[in-house]
């Protein structure tokens, strides 16, 4: 059985002027475990969330590419 689980971790809110005017309002890390048929893989990605509520991954890894909306691609 494949299974992804997506576990949001600590947020900071962006107090960084030149973020601010991109519209990001906050960063956050987000943990996704991935079970394949037993074996089981773990990343903690970085995301920014935007002031329109997108939260999108800022470097992807193997699995989860950057630029990937979290809420659209996993129904949070």
């Amino acid at each position: 059985m494949k299974n992804v689980t997506v576990t949001k971790l600590e947020r900071v809110e962006n107090e960084d002027l030149e973020f601010l005017s991109m519209g990001v309002i906050a960063f956050q890390l987000v943990k996704f475990s991935y079970n394949f048929y037993g074996s089981e893989t773990v990343s903690i990605l970085d995301t920014k969330i935007m002031k329109d509520g997108r939260q999108i991954i800022i470097d992807g890894d193997g699995f989860v590419p950057a630029g990937t909306e979290i809420q659209n691609a996993f129904k949070l």
